[in-house]
């Protein structure tokens, strides 16, 4: 059984931020197998430096998309990513340094920061873009035959 397991309830309804989404499950999956199968720090080393050089990039995708759909709390969420990318940050450092201490703790951490931001803050933007999508079509309607 996975340790972070993708669930419906997690789609944004945007394709590409859910298609990275289930890949950072992947990669903190790909970590806790590293870490259970025995690997070596090394090892353990490689899988988190790429997942935190592809949060950085999911992140920066997910900005683009609520800044294109003039999400109103764009710039709390871009703060809310620059936090949670620099916690991971410093976890590699740590990592590489030989400092961090790998236990179930620190699985837990990553576990509980993805989903936590997915469902509180990721599909509050999916919210805003249903009522946008919604209000929209309602104009439409409204509008008279050209």
């Amino acid at each position: 059984m996975a340790f972070l397991s993708w669930r419906d309830q997690y789609r944004v309804g945007v394709e590409h931020i859910d298609q990275e989404h289930r890949f950072l499950f992947d990669l903190i999956n790909e970590f806790h197998n590293e870490y259970r199968g025995g690997a070596d720090r090394r090892a353990m080393e490689q899988v988190f430096n790429r997942l935190v050089q592809y949060s950085e990039e999911h992140f920066r995708h997910e900005e683009e998309t609520m800044l294109e759909s003039e999400y109103p709390l764009h710039a709390e969420h871009c703060a809310l990513h620059e936090a949670l990318y620099m916690a991971l940050f410093r976890l590699s450092e740590e990592l590489a340094a030989g400092s961090l201490r790998i236990d179930m703790d620190t699985h837990r951490f990553l576990r509980a920061s993805l989903v936590e931001h997915i469902l509180k803050h990721d599909l509050a933007f999916s919210d805003y873009l249903a009522q946008r999508t919604k209000a929209m079509l309602a104009s439409k309607q409204d509008s008279p035959p050209a």
